[in-house]
């Protein structure tokens, strides 16, 4: 079944199928927090932390979880998750340190088990991943972009900048399509060879890019950018945003602070659906 699942703080997850009727509200244990969310292989996946471990919750139906822990002794956090090549890609490292954040990935092909930590090349975490074709592109802190085939060894892109920090990567049309802080939107077609750098309005910042089917659709702090490539862009002003959209049923579903259930059919204008008692982090749909 595709369902909306929607993730965040106390262990929060709740469910729709067309994201208006929200249900299954589920809480867990007070300061568990769930950061990301993916879906694929007939099953949701949430991911976050508790104390020092992580927590990974998993359901077919979005009424059952299965929730799991593992110790990240208090440095190894996952914060990003996404499907592609047949399985579960979890991304982390130690937020708080100075220096390297020793980054890694975590895998899985059902989203119950999981590999080791496998930490990875480079200095600072992965925070967003996109699947494209042969390869995995993420996008994380200080300007980092970095290319895998195979999740395990990275290639980071050159002759980047700490200001144009990339917030979320989506792939489609045949290139990956990252979008970040003041309407900046870069193209790549191999996560190496970063393009077509189109910045944008002070302030606008973009928190979510999605495919679907026949359009980018980067959703903005303020304006909301469509195009069909990635090459050619349209502003739209748009209003009561959300931090996070996922697209689905036709339509498109965001959340906001605090707790805010979003809903639009054009990813302009934005209607409030549900209220929950805590914030909520990530959204998926599939």
């Amino acid at each position: 079944m595709s369902l909306f699942v929607a993730v965040g703080h106390q262990g929060q997850r709740i469910v729709s199928e067309d994201g208006a009727e929200w249900k299954n509200l589920q809480l867990g244990k007070e300061g568990e927090t769930y950061r990301a969310a993916a879906a694929g292989n007939g099953v949701h996946v949430a991911v976050g932390n508790f104390g020092g471990a992580n927590i990974i919750a998993t359901s077919k139906d979005g009424a059952k979880w299965d929730v799991s822990n593992r110790d990240g002794q208090y440095k190894n956090f996952i914060r990003g998750l996404a499907f592609g090549d047949g399985g579960f890609l979890a991304i982390g490292g130690d937020p708080g340190s100075v220096g390297s954040s020793s980054p890694f990935v975590v895998r899985s092909a059902d989203g119950a088990k999981w590999d080791d930590y496998m930490f990875i090349s480079g200095k600072h975490i992965l925070r967003r991943l996109a699947w494209g074709t042969d390869r995995w592109v993420g996008v994380g802190d200080r300007g980092r972009r970095a290319m895998s085939k195979d999740g395990k060894e990275w290639v980071d892109a050159g002759d980047l900048k700490a200001t144009d920090t990339l917030v979320d990567v989506v792939f489609g049309a045949g290139k990956f399509v990252g979008v970040g802080l003041h309407g900046l939107r870069s193209v790549t077609e191999d996560g190496q060879k970063w393009t077509h750098r189109f910045p944008g309005e002070e302030g606008e910042h973009i928190n979510s890019i999605l495919w679907v089917g026949d359009r980018f659709v980067a959703v903005g702090q303020g304006a909301t950018y469509l195009s069909p490539d990635g090459l050619e862009w349209t502003r739209k002003e748009n209003k009561d945003a959300p931090l996070t959209a996922a697209f689905g049923a036709g339509v498109f579903v965001g959340t906001n602070y605090k707790g805010k259930i979003l809903r639009s059919t054009d990813a302009v204008e934005w209607k409030q659906v549900y209220k929950a008692e805590h914030h909520l982090e990530a959204v998926v749909f599939g």
